[in-house]
């Protein structure tokens, strides 16, 4: 019989998502391998009254299995009911809960309103405390960025040989990096139009560049928000700059990098972003924060530039000097795809299997 791995998580295993993406490439692995890959997710488990009943809907029906997984193979807010079994546990993280959930107590997550007083009691009980469990419980965790795995060291106050910090793949585009778009230079941000991608600091930074007179269109994709909803939140003088697209098929992803100079991705707190990386592959400019996957990423000056969190006016600053040089765009671009051409999903996937292969030895 197949050696078995159950894999727990509240997401659709599917290149159409993020963390489903990178999910369905782990699965492709395991399955080349000639281990049975088993999903139960929120299809699975049906429609609950709360997600904090996920663990527990999902325990009973890996139960109904009628066989042990030979590993269990879940996301970091799941693991809780999981951990008392004889099978080994691996957690992973789309980026760390706990972490997140630090800065936002200080606010300094990109939000402004303070946590109410009801998710402050609430949301450490059924969520945290499953992902407090899993750290200090499985037998390996794999995390998406180094800053990630610091904290986790110095939290959970574990050996530091328990956390694997893994590395996201890219799909192969056909750009030429060496060729730029006509201008007007456009700026390229895809993700979710939320606070905690920085899109306070990247409409601020706008203004910015508006008031010191230099022209950019600014090319807003997969942000599943409609246009006219978003587009409160810009400056009226803005509004013909700016396009939206709220959703779109992965298979025109290519065209929007194709469309764009710059890549900006301005987030508080990430992963290990794959609109990143895919702007990476397309041997786009990049900009982004100091922080969380990017630094992993991106090294300041020579594959891309970096900027503080939360700060317009940096930002502002390096969309200005980029747009006028187009040399500093060219010598980014080429550099920064090739510091990902080792990257595909195979390679990744597999350092991923290789890691978990060894707690079953």
């Amino acid at each position: 019989m197949k050696k078995l791995i159950v894999h727990v998580a509240q997401l659709e295993v599917s290149e159409s998502s993020g963390m489903g993406r990178v999910m369905w490439h782990w699965k492709n692995e395991f399955e080349k391998r000639g281990y049975e890959f088993i999903h139960i997710g929120k299809n699975e488990v049906g429609k609950l009254p709360h997600k904090a009943l996920f663990p527990y809907r999902a325990h009973q029906l890996y139960k109904r299995l009628g066989r042990p997984a030979d590993v269990l193979l879940i996301h970091e807010p799941v693991p809780g009911p999981f951990l008392n079994s004889k099978t080994p546990v691996v957690v992973y993280s789309q980026g760390s809960e706990r972490r997140a959930w630090d800065l936002a107590l200080k606010q300094n997550d990109g939000t402004i309103h303070e946590i109410n007083w009801k998710r402050k009691i609430l949301f450490p009980l059924w969520s945290l405390r499953h992902c407090d469990l899993g750290f200090r419980k499985a037998a390996l965790v794999l995390l998406c960025n180094q800053q990630d795995a610091d904290f986790a060291e110095q939290y959970y106050r574990q050996g530091r040989e328990r956390y694997f910090v893994f590395r996201n793949g890219v799909n192969p585009f056909k750009i030429d990096e060496t060729v730029q778009p006509q201008e007007p230079c456009t700026i390229l941000f895809l993700g979710s139009w939320i606070k905690r991608k920085g899109i306070q600091t990247l409409v601020e930074a706008a203004r910015l560049l508006y008031q010191s007179s230099v022209s950019v269109k600014w090319l807003l994709v997969g942000t599943c928000v409609e246009r006219d909803k978003l587009i409160e939140d810009w400056p009226k003088e803005l509004w013909s700059s700016v396009e939206v697209v709220p959703f779109y098929p992965p298979k025109t992803e290519e065209d929007f990098f194709a469309r764009s100079n710059i890549f900006i991705l301005p987030s508080i707190f990430e992963g290990q972003s794959l609109a990143l990386l895919q702007a990476m592959e397309a041997g786009r400019c990049c900009i982004t924060t100091s922080c969380c996957g990017q630094l992993d990423l991106i090294q300041h000056g020579q594959n891309g530039l970096l900027h503080e969190p939360g700060n317009a006016q940096q930002l502002a600053s390096l969309i200005e000097e980029c747009t006028k040089n187009e040399e500093l765009r060219l010598r980014l671009g080429i550099n920064v795809k090739a510091s990902v051409q080792d990257r595909s999903w195979e390679n990744v996937s597999a350092e991923i299997v290789d890691r978990i292969e060894k707690v079953l030895l």
